[in-house]
């Protein structure tokens, strides 16, 4: 098998240039990055109840919620997939629990602003309770989103959306997904 000049010379510039781009972040067009867990869509809560067994994953509910929240006060808002950068990163760390003797949800959303080359400009949380029951899917989704959603405008009157906008250079942006990477208690009590 012959290899020519032509043929070493066009590989070698693939491979370097294949490098060269996974190297770097994806450079989002947005300002911010919305960023939950993994473990928020991977692992199941559990809803206290002496009758009923439901679990349900957090990470699905809180997304639009979040989402829709950020985006009227940010215009230019996405959802943190992998290895984007922008110039804020805001985490978001939902928590639920449910008193099924009072039969009331609370609910407690933290949110933690990163610059864009992961310093911490702010932690903020929205808390909310909502009266209701746990009998039937249906049932439990409207009362799982509609205190998610007053955590979320509670989150949202105390978080500072004028800090979000500020510009840093390329190479000193944090990609998102290492956001997720640092130390996390692995129970939630609360």
């Amino acid at each position: 098998m012959k290899i020519s000049l032509k043929t070493i010379a066009g590989l070698s510039i693939l491979a370097v240039t294949t490098l060269a781009t996974s190297l770097y972040a994806d450079e989002s067009k947005a300002n911010a990055l919305l960023y939950i867990s993994p473990n928020d869509y991977n692992y199941s809560v559990h809803l206290l109840h002496p009758y009923y067994d439901y679990w349900f994953a957090q990470g699905p509910l809180v997304e639009p919620i979040a989402f829709q929240a950020l985006k009227e006060k940010v215009s230019t808002l996405t959802v943190c997939k992998a290895n984007e950068t922008a110039d804020a990163i805001i985490r978001i760390k939902p928590s639920l629990f449910y008193n099924p003797q009072l039969r009331v949800y609370h609910s407690k959303l933290v949110a933690t602003v990163y610059s864009g080359s992961g310093n911490v400009i702010g932690t903020y949380t929205g808390e909310a309770q909502q009266q209701g029951f746990t009998s039937v899917d249906n049932g439990i989704n409207y009362h799982l989103n509609k205190v998610y959603t007053l955590a979320m405008q509670d989150l949202m009157t105390k978080l500072q959306v004028s800090q979000l906008t500020g510009s840093s250079t390329a190479e000193a942006k944090l990609p998102c997904g290492l956001i997720g990477n640092q130390m996390e208690p692995k129970i939630n009590f609360y």
